[in-house]
This record gives C-alpha cells, sequence and structure tokens, in this order.
C-alpha cells in the first residue's frame, strides 16, 4: 500500500531538504567552530575537540533540518546561524 500523497513533499523541497542538510549544516558547523577558536584565547583545545564537536553537531544539524517541515524555515535558520557566525569571526 503506497503512502498518503498530501503527507508526501515534493521533488524541490526534498531537494532543498537535502543540500541545507549536507551543504549548509557543514557550513553552519564549521562557521561557529571557527569563531569559537577565534574569539578564544587558547585556540589550540578547541582546534584538537573540533574534529569530534564539529561532526555531532553536523549531524545533530541534519536531524534538525528533516524535523523542520519547511524547506525554507531550514534554511533562514542556518543562514541566520552562518552569518551571526560570520559576524562573530570578523568582530
Amino acid at each position: 500500500m503506497p503512502a498518503n500523497p498530501k503527507y508526501l513533499s515534493s521533488g524541490w523541497t526534498r531537494f532543498s531538504k537535502v543540500t541545507a542538510a549536507i551543504i549548509g549544516t557543514y557550513f553552519a558547523t564549521m562557521v561557529l567552530h571557527v569563531a569559537v577558536a577565534k574569539n578564544v584565547a587558547n585556540d589550540a583545545p578547541v582546534v584538537l575537540t573540533s574534529t569530534y564537536s564539529s561532526f555531532m553537531m553536523w549531524v545533530g544539524l541534519m536531524i534538525m533540518v528533516f524535523l523542520i517541515r519547511k524547506a525554507w524555515a531550514a534554511w533562514t535558520i542556518l543562514l541566520s546561524v552562518i552569518i551571526i557566525g560570520g559576524l562573530l569571526i570578523y568582530l
């Protein structure tokens, strides 16, 4: 028995969510780790632990993207995280 079509997303929505999950979350994760490393006095521990924490954060953000129903809302959250992290880098 196939799924009810009213619960399925369109092709573009699915593509946008997958793109947000892979590319958007990766950039958000890296921007936040660079912002933390830049604004901490001793950045060596941040760089060492970012190997593990970045993977956990990346997976957590991917799950967040797929829990959000609208693709534009996921992109809005990710882009705002990227912009805020970018501002923290350049301050």
